[in-house]
């Protein structure tokens, strides 16, 4: 895919948040990238898998089938060492409502627990299909703790109460570039373009 033509990619995603967050490492990559609703097609593809794997290969394939553009799926989440390993895959539907609830449910559920034994991680991986062939898989974790009260206004999800291992801010108060050049979605997505890239 050497053809300047052919450097453009579907994401396969309606969050705002995560669309921004993708476009920008693409475009790092030299990639231009196109959101669903400017390519004219609605759907929505259920998030039913036992992995983040699953999930990601599931919706590149299915929105892969309505695009001649290769399609690039992210699944990402939280996954919390006290609470081995959960919100995982389930992390978008911890609780109904917007990113504030989710966040609130999660705290409520750590409520007590000290922060020594608030680790977690983020886990990202991202598929890129066409027409029907996974083309390329990618993964990526980013390290760091769970705060008990959120910080920042940048960002989406669960952002404004993780500190990434090695800072003082959460994802929140770095903004979109600083969080771009250290994210889990970053490793994954710079992964998956160089298995691409190399085809």
């Amino acid at each position: 895919m050497s053809d300047p033509a052919e450097r453009t990619i579907l994401l396969a995603t309606t969050n705002p948040g995560k669309a921004a967050e993708l476009a920008g490492l693409l475009a790092s990559r030299g990639w231009n990238s196109l959101r669903p609703d400017q390519a004219g097609i609605q759907i929505e593809v259920a998030e039913d898998g036992e992995t983040f794997a699953e999930n990601s290969t599931h919706k590149a394939l299915a929105f892969a089938e309505l695009t001649e553009f290769p399609v690039l799926a992210d699944d990402s989440g939280l996954e919390v060492d006290v609470l081995h390993g959960a919100p995982g895959v389930r992390t978008a539907r911890l609780a109904p409502g917007s990113d504030a609830d989710r966040i609130e449910a999660l705290l409520s559920i750590m409520h007590g627990i000290p922060a020594p034994l608030r680790t977690a991680q983020f886990r990202s991986v991202v598929t890129i299909a066409r027409r029907g062939t996974v083309l390329a898989v990618g993964e990526g974790t980013l390290r760091g703790t769970i705060l008990s009260s959120p910080r920042g206004e940048s960002g989406f999800g669960y952002d404004p109460v993780f500190v990434p291992a090695g800072r003082e801010s959460t994802l929140a108060q770095l903004g979109i570039e600083a969080k771009n050049s250290i994210s889990h979605r970053r490793a994954a997505v710079l992964a998956a373009l160089e298995e691409l890239e190399r085809g």
